[in-house]
């Protein structure tokens, strides 16, 4: 008889013990914990009987225990089930991380179990301490601060801005500054932690503009990212009756919103700029790194649940009123677009996360109906058949031709089956 197990994320099957097993455990301290099964084939999903699991169990425990630092916490369990036995680990997160088999921390990527690399370990590390990246102390001690200087005396007066402000606002501990004082400082040596914007023309291959910002506060590029966007984005007058509006081609406060969520929130382990492409119908604001974790997708997109990656960085851009109340960034981002049939679109990967902000004033009728169709997964990522029909005004046989004239092209693909097929970009 076959059973319902299936590997994920946080279970693993196994048909009979290995010491492979001691990376999974590692693995599952190190995040979100997760359960091991032995005794149940991988391949088929059948129950094999684990005979002698009284010994198996005192040897997965021993095991456990002499090559796992520190030690995790797990129980393990005896589960019959159709007369035959399994042995269940169940292994809990870990509040003193990295936990390591042989000197290697690992870590889960879907239903695999890899070592964890350098960035990774690292942010471990810190989670063990309980302290977050920007926290850590440096060992620079000349840094300006006439950016932030500016920006508090834009909130409230400052008349003497003395290292007590800077110690206030959690930048300068232990007489020493920190990784967010210099992130936020006038100038600073991490060039690989800056914003990189492009405008494109009509296709990829035109620049209309472009601007990196590297080795500067974080706070000018707040403002160097904002002031492109003006530029390139500005308030248009359309005749409405017989008023004439101004309207934004892309709403202010989504993009001002996501920006602002992209450097409070980035991942500054990963060596990489926030990145920023602006096209005719669309902004797509990239971010480097996932979800922190225990934030998972749909707490991020309808939750508003909010675990700070930068405590410090997002503290001072709080005071600053460059981010409101923490975890409300995508609703308000959703709500700039509450009166408009386009909305934001969100790309959580493991490694970034990307916000797409669609041209609400974009027009696409005079294009041919493909290029119409990929306009609409430029904002939308993935579409349905259905998106089609309602797009083009057709039917069903008519929206299906033209997503096989696509595929066959090679510009887009199908994924998923029946009832739950959507069609997403090459």
């Amino acid at each position: 008889m076959r059973i319902t197990f299936s590997e994920t994320r946080q279970k693993e099957l196994k048909r009979e013990y290995t010491d492979s097993i001691l990376k999974t455990v590692s693995a599952f301290a190190n995040y979100d914990g997760g359960q091991i099964v032995i005794g149940v084939d991988e391949a088929n999903k059948k129950i094999v009987n684990v005979i002698d699991y009284v010994n198996l169990k005192l040897k997965i425990e021993n095991k456990i225990n002499d090559t796992i630092t520190p030690r995790p916490r797990y129980d393990i369990k005896v589960l019959s089930i159709e007369e035959k036995n399994l042995l269940e680990i169940i292994v809990y997160p870990g509040i003193n991380k990295p936990y390591m088999y042989k000197g290697v921390a690992y870590q889960r990527n879907d239903t695999s179990t890899i070592p964890v690399d350098q960035s990774s370990l690292v942010e471990l590390s810190l989670k063990g301490r309980n302290i977050s990246y920007d926290q850590l102390e440096i060992d620079e001690d000349d840094l300006q601060f006439t950016v932030l200087e500016k920006k508090l005396n834009e909130v409230r007066p400052v008349s003497n801005f003395n290292k007590d402000i800077l110690i206030t606002l959690g930048l300068f501990t232990n007489n020493h500054y920190n990784i967010a004082a210099q992130l936020i400082a006038d100038e600073n040596k991490n060039i690989t932690f800056g914003i990189d914007m492009v405008r494109f023309g009509h296709s990829i291959s035109e620049f209309i503009d472009r601007r990196t910002i590297t080795g500067k506060s974080i706070l000018s590029q707040y403002d160097g990212a904002i002031e492109m966007f003006l530029k390139h984005y500005p308030e248009i007058e359309k005749v409405e009756g017989i008023q004439r509006i101004k309207k934004q081609p892309i709403p202010y406060e989504a993009y001002r919103e996501a920006i602002a969520n992209a450097i409070a929130h980035r991942n500054y382990y990963i060596s990489s700029n926030i990145k920023i492409e602006m096209y005719n119908n669309r902004i797509e604001i990239m971010s480097p790194g996932g979800l922190p974790d225990g934030v998972t997708k749909e707490n991020y997109l309808k939750d508003n649940l909010s675990i700070l990656r930068n405590t410090i960085i997002s503290q001072v851009l709080y005071t600053l009123g460059i981010i409101e109340k923490f975890g409300t960034g995508i609703r308000r981002m959703n709500e700039a677009y509450f009166s408009y049939d386009k909305k934001p679109a969100f790309v959580i990967k493991d490694s970034f996360i990307k916000v797409i902000l669609p041209n609400v004033l974009f027009n696409d009728v005079d294009m041919n109906e493909e290029k119409r169709i990929l306009n609409l997964l430029d904002i939308k990522v993935e579409i349905t058949r259905q998106d089609v029909e309602s797009l083009l005004k057709v039917n069903k046989s008519k929206a299906i031709e033209f997503l096989n004239k696509l595929i066959t092209d090679g510009l887009v693909k199908s994924v998923g089956t029946a009832k739950n097929l959507v069609y997403i970009k090459k």
